[in-house]
């Protein structure tokens, strides 16, 4: 088990690539007369650190001006799990083009097409047209685009409206089921990125702005401690591999100490 520090950074176009290279059609090889040395994958340390800054800076890629919404209609249970539906209200970006709709599930590695030929209207509500020609029509002609959830506890559902032209770019995700312990102003989220916690993101809030902060996590006996330091914001993220060698399911703890507060929570890895 290992934990790294995270800050907010800003990332290059993550989404936006992966988002051009799903419509892009394969093309045949060229005959070259000495074939190239195959390309060196990256390493699981590596995928694992992308996901997470990609994550952590995925809402703040929406385009200047742009706000979403995203509003709970319903809320029912189904085997004893719950179910979520959600609409979305977007403000701010232009009304007069089509929007592809991409998805970024926790069981794939990159965002995925999810539905095209969106529009915004009036109200900022985002549907299919009645005559639309484009995907949408197939599954929801004239209807109002909505969004269901069976979540896991903590799991986040990652979405971004794309225009046709990549000019206009809405980016949200939403955790519905959250994981959040309090400790006076300050307050600690587990955010988990797949699907046993083999991957995941602590978000600290509410501390003073460039606090320096002790983070500490525990996961049969691994036991690391480490220094954080708040952003200007008062927040912190702290990217966890809670798996333990030798061991299938566990439990971390995790925490952090301020001057003034000490938010804790423990959550269970290795199970769905």
């Amino acid at each position: 088990m290992r934990h790294t520090i995270v800050l907010i950074a800003t990332l290059g176009a993550f989404l936006l690539a992966a988002g051009q290279a799903a419509k892009k059609q394969p093309q045949a090889p060229q005959a070259t007369p000495t074939a190239p040395a195959p390309a060196q994958l990256p390493s699981d340390q590596v995928l694992m650190e992308k996901t997470a800054e990609a994550t952590i800076d995925w809402d703040k890629k929406t385009m200047p001006g742009a706000k979403v919404d995203v509003l709970l209609i319903k809320k029912d249970q189904v085997d004893g799990k719950p179910v979520m539906q959600y609409h979305v209200k977007v403000n701010g970006a232009p009304k007069n083009k089509f929007y592809t709709l991409m998805t970024w599930p926790i069981t794939l590695a990159a965002p995925v097409i999810m539905v095209e030929g969106l529009v915004i209207a009036a109200d900022g509500t985002v549907g299919c047209p009645p005559d639309s020609t484009k995907s949408c029509g197939q599954r929801m002609k004239g209807a109002e685009l909505k969004l269901d959830y069976t979540p896991g506890i903590g799991e986040i559902f990652r979405h971004a409206l794309v225009s046709e032209d990549h000019t206009a770019r809405i980016f949200f995700s939403i955790v519905p089921a959250p994981m959040v312990e309090h400790d006076k102003a300050c307050s600690l989220e587990i955010v988990r990125l797949s699907p046993k916690f083999e991957l995941a993101l602590i978000r600290g809030k509410g501390f003073s702005p460039g606090e320096q902060l002790t983070f500490h996590t525990d996961s049969y006996q691994e036991v690391h401690d480490s220094q954080a330091k708040a952003n200007p914001q008062g927040e912190f993220w702290a990217t966890l591999t809670p798996f333990v060698k030798g061991r299938t399911m566990g439990t971390m703890q995790v925490s952090v100490k301020s001057k003034s507060c000490a938010p804790s929570l423990a959550f269970e890895w290795g199970s769905e």
